[in-house]
């Protein structure tokens, strides 16, 4: 895999984890308040070679994000607005409503990232813009990310809902989440379908997918202040693919696998945007 595909993968870490991350937490006077912030680093990526691939690489790649600068937020591929920014607070007893315009890149595929592809056309990056909803009651959270890919990648409309909550003690926080990938016919049959050409040239069963949900993830998200200046985190999920798709003769293949896991250790400075 070239390192452009390297960091094109990092976008699934980004569209899976993105939607818990900063989505959940408690009182806001007991969290680590990131508004008007920006984080600059690099981060060591292990991810695999395609959706659906068994083979996993670790790379070193630049990180990046953005907390509310003038409504808008940038977490890997993923840049969004707040069009919508409401509610009593954040934590126990109170509530919070966020909504607005987001668009993110995914993560496409070469048909020469495995020879169980020969026969495939490479799927292209894409750009789904769409939108998301992100509200808390009390110590809970909850997002919604949906999105139509404009740049003719998979073509498909996707979207991802996540629940999760947030702790902190110290300079230290944890968020963990769950979340359930839907992806239309369009996504699902250009990353797990085979069709009959396809299937005389790699050998694998003719394979034909509907809409519906493709997978289920858990994810967490960690990290621990230094200084009020430096951040170290872990951003990590796995994912188990589900429904009709667990069956593609794609993940079938001898380096195919119906689950994953992805993580991304980080070390960043934090920059303050209010003077902007």
């Amino acid at each position: 895999m070239t390192y452009l595909n390297t960091l094109k993968s990092l976008s699934f870490i980004a569209t899976t984890i993105a939607v818990s991350c900063n989505a959940f937490a408690q009182d806001i006077d007991d969290r680590m308040v990131t508004d008007n912030t920006a984080h600059v680093g690099v981060s060591a990526v292990i991810l695999s070679e395609y959706l659906g691939s068994a083979d996993e690489d670790i790379r070193a790649l630049p990180y990046l994000s953005v907390d509310n600068f003038k409504g808008f937020d940038l977490f890997g591929t993923a840049l969004s607005y707040r069009l919508i920014d409401t509610g009593t607070g954040e934590g126990l007893g109170k509530w919070s409503l966020q909504a607005g315009p987001r668009i993110a890149y995914q993560i496409g595929r070469d048909s020469d990232d495995s020879p169980n592809l020969t026969g495939f056309e490479d799927i292209n990056g894409s750009l789904p813009i769409g939108g998301y909803v992100r509200s808390t009651l009390g110590p809970l959270g909850f997002r919604v990310d949906a999105g139509q890919d404009v740049i003719n990648g998979h073509d498909g409309f996707t979207a991802d809902a996540s629940v999760g909550t947030f702790y902190r003690i110290g300079n230290f926080a944890i968020q963990p989440s769950a979340t359930i990938s839907w992806a239309d016919k369009s996504h699902n049959q250009n990353f797990f379908g085979v069709t009959s050409v396809q299937s005389e040239a790699s050998k694998l069963g003719a394979f034909d997918i509907g809409s519906g949900v493709y997978g289920y993830s858990a994810n967490v998200v960690t990290w621990i202040e230094i200084q009020d200046q430096y951040a170290i985190s872990l951003i990590a999920t796995y994912r188990k693919f589900t429904g009709d798709v667990k069956d593609s003769p794609i993940l079938r293949a001898s380096d195919g696998a119906t689950d994953g896991i992805y993580a991304a250790l980080s070390i960043s400075k934090k920059f303050d945007l209010s003077k902007f």
